[in-house]
C-alpha cells in the first residue's frame, strides 16, 4: 500500500508540474487559397515543424479561397490572423477599418502571366484570349496591369472567364494566357512546353506589396502574446525555407498535391528571385508607395491616403527580429525596416 500511495503522489506531482506547461491556446489564422501555393507557405510550415507549438499555440490554418475574404474574416472576427492582400488591407484602412499589417514576409507580387508559344512579346496579346475568373478578380485585374505595360487597350482583347483552376484551360488551348503562380507555371509547361511567362508580376509592379499578416486593433490588444508569437513564428519559418530544402519540400508535397519535381523547380526558382523576406517586410518604400498607387488609381480618395503608421504596427516584428537577430542571408538577405 505505501508503493500504492508512493505512484499516486508521483503521479499527482507530475500532473500539477505538467499541466498548465502542456496548454495550447486555439486560434485560427486564414490563408487566400486551397491548395496553398508555395508563396503562401510560412504560415504552413511554421505550423508543420511545431514552430506554433513550441510557442504555446494550436493553430487551426483556414484557405479562405482568396485574399479578400481573407480580410473580411478579419473584420467579422471569425478568425484571429490572417494573409491579407497589401492593397484592399491599405484601402479599408483609408476607409477607418481596424485591420492592421503586423509583417509581410510575401512582400514581393508572386504571379506571372503565362501565355501560349507564339505570343513572343507583350505586343502580341492584342487580339488574344485573355483567361479571368471573374471581372475585376485577381487574374483580371493583373492582366490588365500587364495590358497596361503593354499600351493595349482592354478594348482590343476578347476577356475569357474560367474556371478557378487557370492550368487545364490553359493547356486545353481555351484561352492564351493565364495568371498564374510559379508551381503552376511549372505544371502548366510540363504539359506544354511552348507556355512561357510574358510578364511577371514582381518586375512589372517591384514596389507593390503583395501579402501582410493582419490582425484587427482588438486582436492586438487583447491577444498581444499570441500576435507576437505567430509574428516570430512566421520569420522563423520563412527562413528555415531558405536554408533547409530538405526539411520543407515534403510539406510542400504535402500540401500542395504537385508532384516534387515541379515543386524543386519551382521553389529552387523563388529563391533565385528572392520572392520572401526573411525580416519583417515592413520597408516604408514599399508600404508607401502601394497605399499612393491606390490614392493615384481612384481606390482611395484625395486626402485619405493613409501613412504608414495608420498601416503598419511594427513592434511585433521588431521584437521578433530583436530576438531572432536581423537576416543578413547567406540567401536573399534583407533590410529589417
Amino acid at each position: 500500500m505505501r508503493a500504492f500511495y508512493s505512484v499516486l503522489a508521483a503521479i499527482a506531482v507530475t500532473t500539477l508540474t505538467q499541466g498548465p506547461a502542456s496548454a495550447q491556446t486555439k486560434i485560427t489564422i486564414g490563408i487566400p487559397t486551397s491548395p496553398p501555393n508555395i508563396v503562401h507557405m510560412p504560415t504552413i510550415v511554421a505550423k508543420e515543424l511545431g514552430l506554433y507549438k513550441k510557442a504555446g499555440l494550436d493553430v487551426d490554418i483556414v484557405s479562405l479561397g482568396d485574399g479578400v475574404k481573407v480580410y473580411r474574416a478579419l473584420l467579422a472576427g471569425n478568425i484571429d490572423l490572417g494573409l491579407t492582400p497589401g492593397a484592399p488591407t491599405i484601402i479599408g484602412r483609408a476607409n477607418g477599418a481596424t485591420v492592421k499589417a503586423l509583417s509581410a514576409n510575401l512582400p514581393k507580387f508572386e504571379a506571372s502571366m503565362v501565355v501560349r508559344g507564339e505570343i513572343k512579346t507583350m505586343a502580341d496579346l492584342k487580339g488574344k484570349r485573355i483567361g479571368i475568373q471573374e471581372p475585376g478578380g485577381f487574374a483580371d485585374l493583373l492582366s490588365r496591369s500587364v495590358l497596361r505595360a503593354a499600351k493595349i487597350d482592354p478594348k482590343d482583347v476578347n476577356f475569357v472567364s474560367i474556371a478557378s483552376e487557370d492550368v487545364p484551360a490553359l493547356v486545353a488551348n481555351q484561352v492564351d494566357t493565364a495568371i498564374l503562380h510559379v508551381e503552376q507555371e511549372m505544371f502548366a509547361k510540363s504539359k506544354v512546353p511552348d507556355l512561357h511567362a510574358i510578364g511577371r508580376m514582381w518586375e512589372l509592379q517591384p514596389k507593390t506589396l503583395y501579402t501582410f499578416l493582419s490582425a484587427t486593433e482588438k486582436t492586438i490588444k487583447d491577444k498581444a502574446a499570441i500576435v507576437q508569437a505567430v509574428v516570430t513564428a512566421n520569420i522563423e519559418a520563412t527562413r528555415i525555407m531558405y536554408t533547409d530544402k530538405a526539411k520543407v519540400m515534403p510539406i510542400f508535397v504535402k500540401q500542395t498535391g504537385y508532384p516534387e519535381r515541379i515543386l524543386s523547380e519551382s521553389y529552387d526558382f523563388m529563391v533565385k528571385e528572392c520572392i520572401w523576406d526573411a525580416n519583417s517586410g515592413l520597408g516604408a518604400d514599399r508600404v508607401n508607395f502601394t497605399s499612393d498607387l491606390m490614392t493615384k488609381i481612384g481606390n482611395i480618395k484625395e486626402g485619405k491616403t493613409p501613412s504608414y503608421d495608420d498601416i503598419v504596427d511594427p513592434t511585433f516584428a521588431k521584437k521578433s527580429i530583436e530576438q531572432l537577430g536581423e537576416w543578413k542571408g547567406p540567401i536573399c538577405p534583407t533590410t529589417a525596416f
